[in-house]
């Protein structure tokens, strides 16, 4: 006999009963969620693996820091006190492929102090400040290793019948600037020295001691660093007593640069080649610094990047300044401002528009037409531009037309060489108060 099959159990009103729940396996909205959770705990991990990998590494990277601190110095107390470079020196020392900046600042200092000889200018150095610093790559914050001891130099080192000369240098925001070489010239006297960093005595100083009485030529050369007026390598005098400091300052930094293009309002053609103004109270002696480039687009470095940045405008006359004034004093136009200055960085590039205002420009010309014509636009002599300017605003090939040309600031003659005006040559003052262009009409016979 085959045995009878077994059906499977049937629920009230002839229906299979459900599964369990615990029966029916995973839901997608269930799958999501546990991946999600999956997700953030290995995020989490992975997060704190890579965390304690960073605190291993720079740890051992500070305490082979360390140790280069106090390798760099026993060098110095193992040295002649005499060959032992004053100021700032840099070296970089590779261990398991990473670089590691060895910075040491040797400074003078009073025995009974830690200030830096820089700070006074009656203070006498007696001992040798010696700091040294080691940062490497990626610190993640962590403070570079430091080691500082104090030398004594030797009984008759050096001529206590000298005076001494103090550089100290700043960055545009008046911080001490380290790292900046300092040369002084005079008599046999020619020595370099690279101001302290921020590790130091006195941050930003080079410390000159011991030299003869006498006046010396005190110069910095950084590339890429100017100071106040443009200057790539700055100097001043300072004259040396027995016994006594002679201070000298410097404001140093990155130089800025200005990308400026030369455009015309409404349309019109600027003319090329003007001279460009730049304006800081800061620029000796008058406030202002000129460039005599040539095209539209300018660059113009070498700039001191001040924090409230240049005014710029066109043309050389004195009038074409917004804000320029007769030689009696009188304000050419009153109640007028400059555009705003363009802002500049330390080691920046700012770019940007000089705007010129639009004349519009009437050509006709009576009589048989004689081939092309410029019309030229005269601006007499004053204080500004004791030759005047004189520039061909338009060409016209037909005996009539039309042209929109954008000229600086001031007041000018319209003239079309090897012609006669009809009447008198047409005269057009160019003002910064006027919001629309001006238009004149030029005639020739």
């Amino acid at each position: 006999m085959q045995p009878m099959p077994v059906s499977a159990p049937v629920g009230r009103g002839g229906r299979a009963p459900r599964r369990g729940r615990g029966e029916s396996g995973l839901t997608l909205l269930e799958l999501i969620v546990a991946l999600s959770i999956f997700a953030i705990l290995a995020g989490g991990i992975t997060l704190l693996v890579d965390s304690g990998l960073s605190l291993a590494r720079n740890n051992r990277n500070r305490s082979i820091a360390a140790h280069l601190a106090s390798q760099e110095m026993d060098a110095v107390r193992r040295s002649d006190f005499t060959t032992l470079p004053i100021g700032m020196t840099t070296s970089t020392v590779s261990v398991d492929g990473v670089g590691y900046t060895v910075n040491r600042n040797a400074e003078w200092v009073d025995n009974t102090s830690t200030s830096a000889a820089c700070d006074s200018a009656s203070s006498v150095p007696q001992v040798l400040r010696i700091s040294v610093n080691v940062s490497w790559p990626d610190m993640r914050g962590i403070p570079p290793a430091r080691s500082a001891t104090m030398l004594s130099p030797p009984v008759g080192s050096y001529d206590p019948n000298s005076g001494h000369v103090a550089v100290q240098v700043r960055d545009r925001d008046a911080a001490p600037l380290g790292g900046v070489p300092v040369r002084v010239q005079g008599g046999t006297v020619d020595t370099t020295i690279t101001t302290t960093d921020e590790f130091g005595a006195r941050p930003g100083c080079a410390f000159f001691a011991f030299l003869p009485a006498g006046t010396y030529t005190v110069t910095l050369g950084l590339t890429g660093y100017v100071d106040r007026q443009g200057m790539a390598s700055p100097s001043q005098t300072a004259g040396v007593s027995v016994g006594q400091v002679s201070s000298v300052a410097f404001d140093y930094d990155a130089a800025a640069t200005l990308q400026l293009a030369i455009t015309g309002e409404a349309g019109g053609s600027p003319v090329t080649d003007l001279p460009l103004n730049l304006a800081n109270t800061a620029l000796l002696p008058t406030g202002v610094r000129s460039d005599s480039g040539t095209g539209l687009a300018r660059t113009i470095g070498d700039l001191f990047p001040f924090a409230d940045g240049y005014q710029v405008w066109a043309g050389s006359c004195a009038d074409a300044d917004p804000e320029g004034q007769d030689s009696g004093g009188t304000a050419y136009w009153p109640g007028a401002v400059r555009a705003t200055a363009f802002s500049t960085t330390p080691g920046g590039t700012t770019a940007g528009d000089v705007v010129l205002p639009t004349i519009e420009i009437s050509f006709s010309e009576l009589g048989l037409p004689g081939g092309s014509d410029d019309v030229i636009a005269v601006h007499a002599s004053d204080a500004g531009c004791s030759a005047g300017e004189t520039w061909t605003v338009a060409t016209f090939t037909d005996p009539s037309g039309v042209a929109l040309a954008s000229l600086p600031y001031g007041t000018w003659e319209l003239q079309v060489p090897g012609h006669s005006p009809s009447g008198s040559w047409p005269t057009v003052v160019v003002s910064p108060l006027n919001a629309s262009p001006t238009s004149v009409s030029v005639v020739v016979q």
